[in-house]
């Protein structure tokens, strides 16, 4: 058997024992092969990522991709595959209404693999972000058609992964709210048997109030936010009920977007080993490209690890964590052999960088992660004509 493509004398980062190892990829097809089976390793394509390391696809659990029927919404291969990311998770920019238009216009056609969270308000997050004539969604829990939501589940559990709401005090509340709509969702997400993605930036409820709603597998979206009810104590002490729903399983993403990130709040739940479950970017065409906050998924971890936080668990909290919530742990997110051919060959570069949160506090660090190449389903889709 020849191999379409191998990539040779990189180092793999071994998740498992904290260590770099190097290891020569195969690739057939959009799998990555056991090149200990074979008797030859001539290939069509040869890599050499010497120098380089070699990591799953990336995967970004948090952006915004209904490209063309959400005005927030990116371009997922544009904004993705340059970048390493080969996965990605749309945080709810469509309700059922709009739902079949996003599967078939977007998620069906993309180079990028897309699953989703389905917004509860009807038509999602279609109107956000619109310039002066946009305005903000509808939360109101009496105008949840529960019917819709339930079939439009139903109809695609392959790909839609639980209920998403915002739940910030501009829009959780109204003179007509039939109640509170995240306790609404809460109930909903339990009778239909699926998971939470809640925003929960200046949220209505304090942190320990609203944590104790949450299961296993439930995201609570940019945990290291600093406006309004943040998952510390005035003091600064994390509140014990976040440290107990991590313990449990409740996923928290920094989802960090540009205005959801405090260094402040990081770096005191951090110093708490309290960290990130999920490391993502919460991408829109307002913070990809025309701010320094955000601008990739790379870019955002190179915020953690300039931080302190180590390299394996960075690249584990873009890789296995999200795969496994995904329900593809074993098919993305692993470079073991069977898996999918999804790839990214990167590498470490020492250089000075600077960092910024919501509020313009700055942080400056000397190193970074760059993609030098990019592998999708089997297919080369992004590569520098020299990897060092």
């Amino acid at each position: 058997m020849k191999l379409d493509i191998l990539i040779k004398n990189g180092l793999v980062a071994d998740l498992d024992n904290a260590k770099y190892v190097n290891q020569n990829i195969g690739i057939v097809g959009n799998r990555i092969v056991d090149l200990r089976a074979l008797e030859s390793t001539d290939a069509e394509t040869v890599i050499d990522a010497a120098g380089c390391i070699v990591l799953p696809g990336l995967i970004d659990f948090h952006a915004h991709v209904f490209h063309g029927g959400a005005a927030i919404s990116v371009n997922p291969d544009v904004i993705c595959l340059p970048n390493g990311v080969t996965s990605v998770v749309d945080a709810g920019s469509s309700g059922w209404v709009n739902y079949k238009l996003f599967r078939n216009s977007v998620i069906n056609m993309a180079q990028t693999r897309i699953k989703s969270y389905l917004n509860v308000v009807n038509v999602g997050l279609s109107t956000l972000g619109g310039g002066p004539t946009g305005y903000l969604e509808n939360t109101n829990p009496a105008n949840f058609n529960v019917e819709k939501i339930s079939q439009t589940l139903e109809e695609n559990r392959d790909n839609i992964l639980g209920l998403k709401l915002r739940y910030s005090q501009d829009i959780a509340t109204g003179r007509n709210f039939s109640g509170d709509p995240f306790y609404a969702t809460v109930g909903l997400a339990r009778a239909l048997n699926t998971t939470l993605c809640v925003h929960v930036t200046d949220s209505r409820l304090p942190a320990d109030e609203l944590i104790s709603h949450f299961q296993t597998d439930d995201i609570y979206a940019h945990c290291f936010h600093g406006t309004g009810n943040a998952i510390l104590r005035e003091n600064g002490d994390l509140f014990p009920a976040i440290m107990e729903a991590k313990k449990r399983g409740v996923i928290f993403d920094c989802s960090n977007g540009v205005a959801h990130f405090d260094f402040k709040v990081a770096r005191n739940a951090m110093e708490q080993d309290f960290y990130p479950d999920i490391i993502s970017t919460d991408l829109t065409l307002r913070n990809s490209l025309r701010t320094d906050k955000v601008f990739s998924l790379l870019f955002i971890m190179s915020k953690y690890l300039n931080m302190g936080m180590s390299f394996f668990d960075v690249v584990r909290a873009v890789t296995h964590t999200p795969a496994r919530l995904m329900k593809m742990h074993e098919q993305i997110g692993t470079l073991t052999p069977g898996a999918l051919a999804d790839i990214a060959i990167v590498k470490l570069r020492k250089e000075k960088i600077m960092f910024e949160d919501t509020k313009g506090a700055q942080l400056w660090g000397d190193h970074y992660i760059d993609n030098c190449a990019t592998i999708s389903n089997g297919q080369i889709v992004y590569r520098r004509q020299r990897l060092v």
